[in-house]
């Protein structure tokens, strides 16, 4: 079995989806050897692929286009897009998605109508043409199953495996002596990843019990700096945390091995890898209770509500201030971490690529291009009442909240 992967989408500022792309083509060679990836790349992917192995690189294809992969059907058996959505469509082939999570759904206030109608034209029509769909979480399949109606038989839930994380450098220019202790949050600036609610936190506690908790934050801030800034001014927090920025993962390594807890206050996961992450390197978590979170820290994190301030200032107290309770937390995060482990991660994919291949028929392909590409093309700007009722639905019942 031959598998296209497509690149298109293989970029610094795609956050875990990115790193679940790079962690699964650096194993592959080795856990499924008689199985070749054939690497449909772009010249943007050059800096991030230049650290695979070079067998990762054996089967390299270099586009122009997207499209171009038309010209390279004879070289695959299955065509796979590990970004969330599956381009070009149709293809004469078997094909699989990786989806990853539908937050406009859940939040649609954080996107704007452009934004909409792309997801709306990308993620929908992606999963309905897919022959087989890798969901990573069942909180990710569930959504597709309720709220675009995606037959279950055909998702495979296949859980991330973060990357090992390279020998730990200490941030270059680090401010703070070696025994001052912090917290971690890693994160872009997206807006649903709820910077301004840890940081009004934070400030709650300072004001009102006098702690002073040092926390380091790194990420792209996405250009957006001022607003970052004023954040900071309006929380009065400007001068007590520290951004570090985006950071080799060397940096992060060491960042995770020192930090006296992870905290994690985002209001939309449809994995949440930083957690699994934090796990592996012993460092104790406290996270939002909140869509896929609940689901993969399976207990082994302290829990709190994203959306109330007041209850990530709990939670972080009791990080920061209870070593026994970051004992316990720690010794059972590592030992929960070690089922995400890039041979399941590897296995699910081969299962997922199995059965793509197994549905597929040319009268489907004939089918996706005579009906469904049209109608792909009708654009959509507004959620569906029943996908607003879906949506609500699975928040609530995701929920495990402090």
């Amino acid at each position: 079995m031959r598998i296209g992967i497509g690149l298109n989408l293989l970029q610094p500022d795609n956050g875990g989806v990115t790193n679940y792309a790079l962690t699964l083509m650096r194993h592959w060679p080795a856990l499924a050897p008689d199985h070749p990836m054939v690497l449909f790349s772009f010249d943007h992917n050059e800096p991030l692929l230049a650290g695979l192995p070079a067998e990762a690189r054996r089967h390299e294809i270099r586009l122009q286009t997207q499209e171009d992969m038309l010209d390279h059907l004879d070289k695959i058996d299955v065509y796979f897009c590990p970004f969330g959505s599956l381009w070009p469509r149709p293809v004469p082939v078997p094909t699989v998605l990786t989806f990853h999570d539908m937050q406009e759904r859940f939040f649609p206030e954080f996107f704007t109508s452009a934004q909409h109608v792309e997801r709306f034209f990308h993620y929908d029509w992606s999963l309905r043409m897919a022959d087989a769909v890798i969901a990573v979480s069942d909180f990710t399949r569930q959504s597709c199953i309720e709220i675009v109606g995606i037959p279950g038989r055909k998702i495979v839930k296949v859980n991330h495996a973060p990357d090992e994380l390279p020998e730990p450098v200490q941030p270059e220019g680090w401010p703070y002596a070696p025994d001052e202790p912090f917290l971690f949050y890693p994160a872009n600036f997206w807006a649903h990843k709820n910077h301004a609610q840890l940081l009004e936190a934070l400030a709650r506690l300072r004001q009102e019990h006098g702690a002073a908790v040092r926390c380091v934050f790194t990420g792209s801030l996405l250009g957006q700096e001022e607003r970052w800034c004023g954040l900071l001014e309006r929380t009065g927090m400007t001068g007590r945390v520290l951004h570090l920025g985006l950071r080799p993962r060397g940096e992060v390594s060491w960042l995770f091995r020192h930090a006296r807890g992870l905290i994690f206050p985002s209001l939309f996961e449809g994995f949440g890898i930083p957690v699994i992450e934090a796990m592996q390197c012993g460092c104790a978590v406290a996270c939002a209770g909140t869509t896929a979170l609940p689901e993969i820290a399976a207990g082994h994190a302290l829990l709190f509500d994203p959306a109330d301030p007041r209850s990530i200032a709990a939670a972080t107290a009791r990080l920061w201030g209870d070593g026994d309770l970051r004992t316990q937390l720690s010794a059972n995060g590592r030992i929960h971490a070690r089922q995400f482990s890039p041979a399941r991660l590897v296995e699910g994919h081969l299962r997922a690529f199995a059965l793509a291949i197994r549905r597929y028929h040319p009268w489907k392909h004939w089918c996706r291009r005579r009906f469904m590409e049209p109608r792909s093309r009708r654009p959509r700007t507004q959620l569906l009442p029943r996908e607003q009722a879906a949506a609500a639905r699975l928040l609530r019942t995701s929920a495990r909240l402090a």
